[in-house]
């Protein structure tokens, strides 16, 4: 699934606790990484959930943990 051409999506199996996340790519721009174990819908809103955060500058903040179902 790639739902943006500038900010590059990676399905992965997770634990069924963790949803998605973003993370900083090897060229340091994020990355959003989504758990493949979800319907298509829940991935798309797992996406813009994170894709919240890289608007709103969050996702650069190693500090920064989230808990909870975004989706």
């Amino acid at each position: 699934m790639i739902m943006t051409e500038d900010i590059p999506v990676v399905l992965m199996d997770l634990p069924t606790t963790v949803r998605g996340f973003v993370c900083m790519g090897s060229d340091y721009n994020p990355c959003i990484v989504i758990n493949s174990r979800l319907t298509v819908e829940q991935q798309r809103k797992v996406w813009e959930h994170e894709m919240a955060h890289i608007t709103s500058g969050q996702y650069d903040d190693e500090n920064y943990v989230e808990y909870g179902d975004p989706a």
